[in-house]
Order: C-alpha cells, then structure tokens, then sequence
C-alpha cells in the first residue's frame, strides 16, 4: 500500500529532514506501542463477547473458530511485540521502514482475522460488522490518505463478497441461534441496507480520520520546519557570541600580558629611585637641610604608595592567567593565619586597636597558596585595623567537614550599605574612607579565593556587634583518600 509520503497530505512523515526523520520514528514506535496494547484488549474482549454471548444469553455459535481468532490474533501481537523491539535497535532510516511494512502488514492480518470472526458469529447478523471502522481510524494514523480510502473500498468488497456468498448458499452460513431470525441473511432489503450503512460509515470515518489526520500532520510539520529554523538561528547567533567571547577572552589575556610586562618594567626604575631617596635620608650623600628631609620623606613615601599600586597590578595577571596553580601545594591554613596576625601585631598596637584571633586547636589542612592566602588574611586584617580607632579586632576560624571558615570582624566605622555590592570591585573604595589605598585589596583577595574554589562576602554592621563589619571567606578542606 502507499504509505505517507505525498506533500498533497502535508504529511510530517514524509520529510527529509534528520528532525522530522526521528519525528516519524517515534510516531511509528508509538503507533506500534498502541496497537500491540490495543490487540491485547480486542482478544480480552473477544473471549469475554464469545463467553458472555454462548453462557450468559445462550446465544448458539460456533465458539471455537472464535477462540481460533483470538489465538491467531495473540500469536500475530506476540510477533508484533517482537519487531517493535527489534526497531528501536535499528538506525533511523531502516526503522522508520520496517515499521511501515510491519503496520501494513499487521493491519491487512487484523482485517482477514475480523473477517474470518464475524463469518463463524452470524456474518450480516452480527452488530460487530460496524468494527471494521476502527481498523481504518488506526490506518489513517501511518498511511497516505489515498491507502486508506483504498482500504476501506477493500474492506466493502470483502464484507460483500462474503454475505454474497452467504446469500448464494456457496459458503455455509452461521447463524445466531436466539439472537437473530435465521433468514435474515436472505432478505436482500436487509443485507443491502447493511452494506450501504456499513459503506457510508467506512468513507465517512475514512474522510474525517485522513482530514484531521493530515491537519494534525501539517501543522507539526510546521511546527518543526519552524523549530529547525528557530535552532539554526540560536545557533549561529550562538556560534557568533561564542567567537564574540573567544575574541574578548584573547584581546583581555593580550592587554593582561601587556599589563604584567609594563608594569614590571615600571618597578625596576621605581624600586631604583626608592633605594636613592633611602640613601639621601640615610645621610650617606651629604648633611640635609630640614626642607630637603621633607620633600624626599614625601617623595619616598609616594613611591612607596605607587610601588604597592604596581604590586597590585602585577598581582592581577598573574592570577588571572593561572599562575597561581603553580604555586598550590599542601599547606596548613592555621599556620598562615597565625603567621597575618603576628605581621599585624605592630600595626594593631600602633593603632591601639585590640586584636584576636579565635581558632580550633586543630584545624584541617587545605591546598592552596599560602603566600597569597597570607595576602588575603593580611588585607582583610590590615583593613579592619586601619578602620577601627582604639576598637577591637577578631579572627575566627570554623570548620566542618567540607570546608573551613575565617571571619575577620571589626567594630569600626563600618560600610555604607549602597557600597555593599561594589566592595570587591576593582579599583572601589568606599565613600566613607580617608586612608588613601589603590583599591585593588579586596578585589585581588576575591580573585584568590575564588582561585582556590572558595567563596568571600562582606556584612556590615557584623551581626555579632551590630557595628563595624565582617568580612567571611571559605575554602575546601583537603579531601583524604580513601583506601
């Protein structure tokens, strides 16, 4: 039989497309999951039509040819149940092909099958006749429209080639012994009444099935034409962001590369002329006039504030073009912690402000940097302490099984809450700040960090104190093997 591949039909099925390809290799496998499912409920509800029918209403009929259907009918559904399983193994174009010849082929076994039931179950007498009609609705589901208009004048020709033998007494007729008059076969009215409802119902069902059928078909066809359009757009436009960004990602790493050569070339002088200004106020070139002490002091001490600038700026590429993995290894965070706030011991005093430090005795070991983990602690400490006039200053640390915890909390002039989301911006510095700085601090601790897989955040005022603030980062603990 012609099977769906007219565009008269708009048939989703019959597009060449590798989309609409797998769309007609699951419809098939659909409709062959069905139709196996429906074969199962048609025997069970044969057995229990011939049972109730011979027992219950003591209608007289042969039963075995009945049972024979049903038997013939299960062992087609066992077959059928075996090759829908066979074509999900199969490639998509040999499966969509199997599973056509297979449906046809199962579909024109279901016919005869009726067939042969409804001959042994009173032929014309039987109200079951009007079943044919569900074979066609299946049909229309796989086949072209013309295949199924075929099959339904096949159908006619073979119901009316069957009660015209009946009629001609060439084939013996069965009657319905308690249900139906014995004669009514012969009653040309009647058989002929019959067989034009049946046809009419058959063309009509034919008609209605193929048309909401082929809409259906055309407009998933639509559908996907649409969808295949849609994806080929994102995925160009997606093509072209990803170009966008690797362009973006070369151009930044270029600008890193040209940031850490310019800016190491910028120290060595500098450093040169720190070394000069240090031998002058040494008294190693000559006795200086108070004047003279003070512009270098300040000269001094701006070099001093642009080589730590430039520090920072190196710092940047060198975390950002992974540098820093190198320098990972096994190390204890307790001795890191305890190493920034001995360095900041001096500064604390100085600034009169109270510092502790609040640790588990032991504290799990980590991977990681401990110079540039240093560097954060000391940033977040040396930040707390400048902010925090004759106030007090905690380090604690916490710890679970994941990851362990260091909070660093001051009672100081806090942050404005608008600068919050900026904090660790490069460059950012706080509106309610004097203390002069680059602004890079906070912004190169969130980059170590998060190097390291952990996570940096900012509360202020503290929760603890309800003034001042926190300052909190977490990193991974160093997973133990498992032997």
């Amino acid at each position: 039989m012609k099977l769906m591949t007219n565009d008269k039909d708009s048939d989703f099925l019959a597009g060449g497309g590798e989309h609409e390809q797998h769309s007609e290799e699951a419809a098939f496998k659909m409709w062959l999951r069905v139709f196996v499912t429906v074969r199962w409920i048609t025997v069970l509800g044969i057995l229990a039509a011939t049972f109730v029918a011979s027992r219950v209403f003591d209608i007289e009929f042969p039963t075995a040819p009945a049972y024979g259907v049903c038997a013939f009918v299960a062992l087609c559904n066992l077959v059928l149940l075996f090759q829908a399983r066979s074509v999900r193994k199969m490639p998509t174009s040999l499966a969509i092909r199997r599973a056509r010849i297979y449906g046809t082929i199962h579909l024109l076994l279901d016919l005869a099958a009726f067939a042969v039931l409804i001959h042994f179950t009173g032929g014309i007498e039987n109200p079951f006749i009007f079943y044919f009609v569900l074979h066609l609705i299946g049909a229309s589901l796989i086949l072209h429209y013309t295949s199924v208009y075929l099959l339904a004048t096949s159908v006619i020709v073979m119901v009316s080639l069957l009660v015209g033998l009946e009629y001609a007494g060439v084939i013996p007729h069965v009657n319905l012994a308690g249900f139906a008059d014995p004669g009514l076969y012969r009653e040309g009215s009647y058989v002929l009444a019959i067989l034009v409802v049946l046809g009419s119902a058959l063309f009509a069902a034919t008609y209605m099935t193929t048309s909401v059928a082929g809409e259906l078909r055309k407009r998933q066809r639509e559908v996907m034409q649409l969808n295949q359009r849609l994806l080929g757009k994102r995925t160009r436009e997606l093509e072209q962001a990803s170009q966008e960004i690797a362009k973006m990602e070369e151009a930044r790493n270029r600008f890193l590369r040209f940031l850490g050569v310019t800016v190491h070339d910028l120290k060595a002088p500098l450093t040169a002329i720190q070394s000069y200004f240090w031998v002058m106020l040494g008294g190693f070139a000559g006795t200086l006039t108070e004047k003279q002490r003070s512009m270098l002091e300040r000269s001094s001490q701006r070099i001093k504030e642009l080589l730590a600038l430039i520090s920072d700026l190196l710092d940047i590429p060198r975390i950002e073009t992974g540098q820093m993995a190198q320098e990972m290894k096994d190390i204890s965070l307790k001795q890191v912690i305890e190493t920034a706030v001995g360095d900041m011991r001096d500064l604390a005093k100085q600034k009169k402000v109270k510092l502790k430090a609040e640790m588990p005795r032991s504290l799990g070991r980590i991977r990681g940097s401990a110079p540039r983990l240093q560097q954060v602690v000391t940033n977040l400490l040396n930040n707390a302490i400048n902010y925090t006039p004759k106030g007090t200053v905690t380090v604690r640390v916490s710890q679970d099984d994941k990851e362990i915890k260091v909070e660093v909390m001051d009672t100081g002039i806090g942050i404005p809450a608008e600068d919050l989301p900026h904090i660790c911006e490069d460059f950012f510095r706080a509106s309610n700040v004097e203390i002069k700085g680059t602004g890079l601090g906070l912004s190169i601790a969130k980059r170590i960090v998060e190097t390291h897989g952990g996570r940096i955040w900012v509360e202020s005022p503290c929760p603890e104190t309800g003034k001042g603030s926190k300052f909190s980062f977490t990193l991974p603990r160093k997973r133990s093997k498992r032997r």
